[in-house]
C-alpha cells in the first residue's frame, strides 16, 4: 500500500468543494429578473414576473484539473503513483501554504416580483448547498517525499472541509428615490438543513533522526447528519454511520426540506445611482447572515501526540500510517451536543458600472470580490449587452479571476410570448483534454484546463412586458442622443 490515506485526504478537499456565485453576465441582464439576488435595487424590466424552476452551479479551485491529473504522452497519473512529477505541481502552485476548492449549487423553487408605483416587490424560495475545502500543500509535500526526509517539519493545520445545505426564503424591495437614485435590501430567512464542520487547531508532523512526533487536535460539528455511533469493548468508536438518505419517502423529504429548528438570517444591500442619460454605477453587498444550528446535533474532537522512535524508510512508512490511523481511531471523543453552532454565510461585493451606446446595446464593467473564510477571491468582467428586440437579449464579455485565467462568458435570454429561457455562464470552454482507456480508445473530452466554472440555466413567466420592455432604454429627444 503505498501513501493511500495522505492521497485520500488530498482528493476528499478537491471533491468537497465550494461556495456559490452567479455568473457575472446576470448583473447587466435587466431583462432577466434574477438580477435583484446580485443588486436588490435593481429594478427589472418587466412589470412582474414569475420564477419558475431554475439552477445555478458553480466551481472554484486554485488548481486545474491537468495540474492534478497530469497527462504523459496518452496516460493520465494522479499523484499516488510514482510517474506523477511533483515539479509541474509546484510549478502550480507557487508560494501558497494550501490550495482552496469551492463549489456549491443553488435551485430557485419559486418566485414573483411586481412593481407598484416607483418601488418593486419581490419574493422567492430557494435550495442552497455549499462547500469549501482548504488543502495544505505540506500534504502534498508529505505525499511526494512519503515522509522519509530527515529534520523535516510538516504543518497540516490548514486542512479543513465545510459543507452545509440550507433553504431561503427571500423578501426584497427596491425605491426608485428620484430619477437618479434606486436603492434596495433582501432580507432573507434561512433554514438549515445538514452541516459539517470542522475545526483543525493543529495538525503538524516532525521527524528528526528516527523519531517521528505527530499532534492533531482539533473538533467536528454536525447537524442532521450522524445517525449513529458505535462502540467497542474498549468504549472507543468503531464505526460511525451517516443518514441515508436512498430510503428516504416522499414525505420524508418534505419533513426534511422544510425543517424550520435551525434559524438563521442573511441580508443583501444595494443601491445604483444614474450619472447621466447613458452612464450608470451600482454596488450591492450581500451575504450578510449566518445559521444557527440547533438540531440533532453531534460533537467529536481529537487531542492526539504519537511519538514513534524508528527509523522509517519508504516501506515502512505505511506503517506509520497505520498506527496513525489506529491512534486516531482510539483517540476520537464523542457525545451528543448541547451547545448550538453558528456558520457564517460567505459575504459578496459587487461594484458596476454600465454605459449606454445605443439604444439596444450597452457596456459593462463588473469587480466581484468573494470573502471565504481565511481567504479572498476578485475578479473583473468586461462585456457587452445586446438587445435587438424585446424578445432576445443577449451577453458576451471575459472574466478575469486572480490569480488564475481569463475566461470567455456570457448569456442568451428569448421570449417565447411570456415565458422566458435564459442561459448564463462565466466559463466557456475552448479546449479539451482527450480521455482513453486501456484500449487507446477516446472515451471523452473534458475541459480540464479551467480553474473555474459557473453556469446558470432557468425559465420565468414574464408579465406585463408590453409598454415597458419595448420603451427604449433612452429615448431619442434627449440631446446627449443628437
Amino acid at each position: 500500500m503505498k501513501i493511500y490515506l495522505l492521497t485520500g485526504l488530498t482528493l476528499f478537499t478537491i471533491i468537497v468543494n465550494g461556495q456559490v456565485r452567479q455568473p457575472h453576465s446576470l448583473y447587466f441582464m435587466e431583462t432577466i429578473p434574477q438580477i435583484s439576488q446580485m443588486n436588490p435595487a435593481f429594478q427589472p424590466r418587466a412589470n412582474g414576473y414569475v420564477i419558475l424552476p431554475g439552477v445555478n452551479a458553480d466551481i472554484l479551485s486554485d488548481l486545474a484539473g491537468k495540474e492534478i491529473f497530469q497527462q504523459q504522452k496518452d496516460d493520465w497519473f494522479i499523484p499516488i503513483q510514482e510517474e506523477y512529477d511533483y515539479n509541474k505541481l509546484w510549478k502550480s502552485i507557487g508560494e501558497k501554504k494550501s490550495v482552496v476548492f469551492n463549489s456549491g449549487v443553488d435551485l430557485d423553487l419559486i418566485g414573483y416580483g411586481l412593481r407598484v408605483g416607483n418601488g418593486y416587490f419581490s419574493f422567492g424560495i430557494s435550495e442552497h448547498f455549499t462547500a469549501n475545502a482548504v488543502s495544505p500543500t505540506d500534504l502534498f509535500k508529505l505525499a511526494e517525499q512519503k515522509g522519509i526526509t530527515n529534520k523535516k517539519s510538516y504543518d497540516l493545520s490548514p486542512l479543513h472541509a465545510q459543507a452545509m445545505a440550507y433553504l431561503q426564503v427571500q423578501f426584497g424591495y427596491s425605491l426608485k428615490v428620484n430619477n437618479r437614485l434606486t436603492v434596495g435590501m433582501n432580507v432573507k430567512p434561512l433554514f438549515g438543513q445538514a452541516a459539517i464542520v470542522p475545526k483543525v487547531e493543529k495538525f503538524k508532523v516532525v521527524r528528526e533522526n528516527s523519531i517521528w512526533d505527530t499532534e492533531i487536535r482539533g473538533t467536528v460539528h454536525s447537524s442532521k447528519l450522524v445517525d449513529k455511533i458505535e462502540w467497542d469493548n474498549d468504549n472507543d468508536i468503531y464505526n460511525v454511520t451517516f443518514k441515508d438518505l436512498e430510503y428516504y419517502q416522499f414525505y420524508d423529504w418534505v419533513n426534511y426540506g422544510f425543517d424550520f429548528s435551525n434559524p438563521g438570517i442573511a441580508f443583501d444591500i444595494g443601491a445604483a445611482y444614474q450619472i447621466n442619460d447613458r452612464l450608470n454605477i451600482s454596488a450591492a453587498l450581500n451575504n450578510l447572515g449566518f445559521i444557527s444550528w440547533k438540531e440533532d446535533l453531534k460533537w467529536f474532537s481529537a487531542n492526539i501526540n504519537v511519538s514513534i522512535d524508528e527509523e522509517i524508510t519508504e516501506d515502512k512508512f505505511d506503517e506509520w500510517l497505520e498506527s496513525l490511523k489506529d491512534e486516531l481511531n482510539g483517540s476520537f471523543k464523542f457525545r451528543e451536543q448541547q451547545d448550538n453552532f453558528k456558520t457564517a454565510l460567505s459575504p459578496v461585493f459587487y461594484a458596476g458600472a454600465s454605459y449606454q451606446l445605443t439604444e439596444s446595446l450597452s457596456a459593462g464593467l463588473l469587480s466581484r470580490s468573494v470573502f471565504w473564510k481565511n481567504n479572498f477571491r476578485q475578479s473583473f468582467n468586461l462585456s457587452g449587452y445586446f438587445q435587438p428586440y424585446s424578445f432576445v437579449a443577449l451577453n458576451a464579455g471575459v472574466t478575469w479571476q486572480m490569480k488564475n485565467n481569463v475566461y470567455l462568458g456570457g448569456g442568451l435570454t428569448f421570449l417565447l410570448g411570456p415565458l422566458q429561457i435564459y442561459v448564463l455562464t462565466d466559463c466557456i470552454p475552448t479546449r479539451f483534454s482527450k480521455l482513453k482507456d486501456e484500449y487507446g480508445e477516446e472515451i471523452a473530452y473534458l475541459p480540464l484546463h479551467l480553474n473555474s466554472l459557473t453556469a446558470r440555466v432557468g425559465i420565468n413567466l414574464i408579465l406585463g412586458r408590453h409598454g415597458y420592455v419595448n420603451r427604449p432604454m433612452l429615448e431619442k429627444r434627449k440631446n446627449s442622443w443628437n
